[in-house]
């Protein structure tokens, strides 16, 4: 039995190593199960992480988390489809910056991203959940959505021109309003404050096309149009519009031809000082030569060639350009005189604009004082900080300096005092009506005034009539330019006028004492003639109109001392005719010849002001002939008075310059 048992006992230990060797060898299997499960979540985990990343990286903008262009055109196929079986408009925006580029080019390309962040997070508030917001590329953006519902105010803002097929609801309107508003909120960046406006085109489903690509390139169309016409605007798409653009694309091509074939000519307009009546300076104008339509005016290519970048090597054209032309002036011995260049806002970005100008000096050899820069208000406005350091660089070579459309900007005076400026540009908006409008009168009276305190001198542009310039010249005005003394002409023009010394006329400068002149207004051609044979003398001009609005004709053409206009006229009695001369000519000394039944609006009158004198009928021609001749007196008296006030405010317009030059070398 024994042998059994031990059999049995040898069966169960060998079962029990049996048994452990298959449960270690499980747990072996277990662990290298669990070992190769833990390698495959996480080679999963990875895979995912890589696709998710690919998706981001396919499907949105890296630098502002918004959708990229991809995943736009596949939402916006999806809100195509749902228009489509819900009935409804989709409505698509394309946003562009205005003036982003010159952001990255002064303060760098890291402020301009931070900026574009600042928008991307700004857009996202303007929309519903419902709606999208995209990153097209470089500063473009772009929005889908929905039109709102009916019954809202339609609330446009004053820049929005509205086209005929206009077929969008109030909301819309709204929204794209409120986007414009809420960009253009200023921001801190790179210790600055910013304010960055933005510009739109719109399109709409199904009107302006029935798939994406149609619908992105018509709202891209609509922006350039929004962008061409001004800054902080938007657009809708039009069918006349698609065409103006494919047009100016051709003028676009054209122009970049140009450049090449250099089918540039410069015209010039001088520039006239008040105090002895020479040309002082004349300012360079583009014109383009073009094979087919003629010379075509600046106005006509000057903003296409900024938005494309054209304008850097056609402004670069025109500085080297005008200054060997000035040089080959001198050397023809027609003297030395300023030539006036505008820059543009694209060239005064470019760094190496300052080392350019006196490369270009050096190569024609003419002297830096002879060349002044022409900036306009608003460029230099743009950036304060940096167009001071530029112009002061300018000024460091020689230069002169010229603020262009003064007036029309937002410059403030304590910017000004800071710009090394020579010389400030009236707008010719406010030169136009500076004879009728009073308001334009004291703008004009208190830019010449400000500026001369600073010591800069004052030019005013767009000079058209001898009133215009009499007004300036009375007013301390230094220059004029305009058609008044010359239109812009060609180079050979402007060398035939300096040959002859061609001047302004003795009576419209600042300290000459004008020849006399007489106003007659009278309906009976007998009368007035009678009165001029009697007033007939040596220095006097006699002027004669046959009513009141003749005689106001008359005062807007001619400076004229002493009115005489007699009271009972037909259309215009001559106190109407006199108060409104009071108004726009108040120098001028008034006199009316009346009856006695005229007497009482006569007397009123004269208490009002409007009139000097009255002669009642009958008068004996020693009467009339003292009467007037007292008038002169009394206006030559108060002539030599305002004569000896200009003389202290050029003395004291000196003074200022001098004490500004003073504090620049301290300041150094």
């Amino acid at each position: 039995m024994l042998p059994l048992f031990e059999a049995i006992d040898a069966y169960y230990h060998q079962a029990d190593n049996d048994r452990e060797m298959i449960e270690r060898s499980l747990d072996i299997a277990s662990q290298e199960m669990l070992e190769q499960n833990h390698v495959l979540t996480s080679e999963l985990e990875a895979r995912r992480a890589a696709e998710s990343r690919v998706m981001t990286l396919s499907n949105f903008d890296t630098l502002t988390g918004l959708a990229n262009r991809s995943l736009f055109v596949d939402r916006l196929n999806q809100a195509i489809a749902g228009a489509l079986r819900e009935s409804h408009k989709v409505v698509v925006v394309v946003l562009g910056l205005d003036y982003f580029k010159l952001v990255n080019e002064s303060l760098g390309y890291s402020t301009g991203n931070e900026l574009l962040k600042v928008v991307g997070d700004r857009l996202r508030g303007c929309v519903r959940g419902s709606d999208m917001v995209a990153r097209l590329g470089g500063d473009e953006f772009a929005l889908i959505f929905t039109e709102s519902a009916p019954g809202q105010r339609d609330i446009h803002p004053p820049h929005y021109r509205r086209n005929t097929n206009d077929e969008v609801e109030p909301g819309t309107a709204e929204l794209l309003q409120r986007i414009m508003k809420t960009v253009s909120t200023s921001l801190m960046l790179a210790d600055r404050e910013l304010e960055v406006t933005c510009s739109m085109g719109v399109s709409l489903y199904p009107r302006d096309g029935t798939n994406s690509e149609a619908l992105l390139k018509a709202a891209g169309v609509a922006l350039s149009n929004a962008k061409r016409i001004g800054s902080n605007n938007f657009q809708f798409f039009t069918v006349d519009l698609s065409a103006k653009i494919q047009a100016r694309l051709a003028l676009q091509g054209q122009l970049r031809l140009a450049v090449e074939r250099e089918e540039f000519v410069l015209h010039y307009q001088p520039q006239v000082d008040l105090c002895s009546g020479r040309i002082v300076g004349v300012e360079a104008l583009i014109r383009w030569n073009h094979p087919e339509l003629g010379l075509v005016p600046p106005g006509q290519f000057i903003g296409l060639a900024e938005e494309t970048g054209l304008i850097v090597p056609i402004g670069a054209w025109v500085i080297r350009t005008a200054c060997a032309q000035s040089k080959a002036w001198e050397r023809q011995g027609l003297g030395s005189f300023r030539m006036a260049v505008n820059v543009s806002v694209r060239q005064f970005a470019q760094p190496d604009l300052v080392e350019y100008i006196a490369a270009v000096l050096a190569e024609t050899g003419l002297e830096p004082q002879s060349l002044e820069i022409e900036l306009t208000e608003s460029l230099v406005m743009n950036d304060v900080d940096r167009s001071i350091d530029i112009l002061q660089r300018l000024k460091a070579i020689g230069l002169q300096m010229s603020i262009d459309d003064f007036g029309t900007g937002y410059s403030s005076l304590a910017y000004l005092k800071r710009f090394p400026i020579d010389l400030l540009k009236i707008d010719q908006a406010f030169v136009r009506d500076i004879e009728t409008s009073s308001d334009d009168a004291a703008i004009v009276k208190t830019i010449i005034s400000m500026a001369h305190s600073l010591g800069i001198r004052v030019i005013a542009e767009g000079v058209e009539t001898e009133a215009q310039c009499n007004f300036l010249r009375l007013n301390m005005c230094d220059e004029i330019q305009g058609y008044f003394f010359s239109r812009p002409v060609d180079a050979a023009r402007i060398g035939e006028l300096l040959a002859q010394d061609q001047r302004l006329a003795d009576h419209l400068l600042r300290f000459k004492r004008t020849k006399r002149s007489l106003l007659l207004v009278d309906d009976e051609p007998s009368v007035a003639h009678a009165l001029k044979r009697l007033l007939r003398r040596e220095n006097l001009q006699i002027l004669i109109a046959d009513g009141g609005q003749a005689g106001l004709d008359i005062l807007a053409q001619h400076p004229v001392d002493v009115i005489i206009s007699d009271q009972r006229m037909p259309g215009m009695t001559g106190v109407e005719f006199l108060k409104i001369a009071k108004n726009r000519y108040p120098d001028a000394i008034r006199i009316v010849l009346s009856g006695d039944s005229e007497m009482r609006s006569v007397t009123e009158a004269v208490n009002d002001g409007a009139i000097y004198k009255f002669l009642s009928k009958p008068w004996s021609d020693q009467q009339l002939c003292d009467c007037i001749e007292e008038a002169f007196l009394h206006k030559e008296m108060a002539d030599d008075n305002r004569q000896l006030q200009m003389e202290i405010l050029a003395t004291n317009q000196k003074l200022a310059a001098a004490n500004r030059e003073l504090e620049k070398r301290h300041a150094r």
